[in-house]
């Protein structure tokens, strides 16, 4: 199994929670994070944009990843979500073996 985090925002609590929620059920992710609010600025359509954003940082695997993104790019609220998908080098070897057991296969 090859672990990655893989992290999109929000601007409400609630879309967070559905799409972690939806994923934990599909078993496409073990585990998800919700932080923030925090403010974001970027570039939209040719102007700098700000919004206050939460964070969903989710738990996964390589081999979960097409299916993860296309419910993400699904469900989501915004026109082009952020998601960004970093692999785990190493981790606790405990807790990589609970991650694993807890994904679809």
């Amino acid at each position: 199994m090859e672990p990655i985090l893989v992290q999109t925002s929000f601007g409400e609590r609630e879309d967070a929670m559905k799409i972690a929620k939806l994923l934990l059920e599909k078993r496409l992710i073990a585990c998800a994070q919700i932080t923030g609010p925090g403010t974001s600025l970027y570039w939209w359509q040719g102007k700098i944009e700000y919004a206050d954003e939460l964070i969903l940082v989710m738990k996964s695997s390589r081999a979960c990843y097409a299916e993860l993104e296309e419910i993400i790019l699904e469900h989501h609220p915004y026109e082009t979500p952020e998601i960004l998908a970093v692999s785990v080098s190493q981790g606790n070897s405990a807790y990589l073996g609970w991650l694993a057991g807890e994904l679809k296969s």
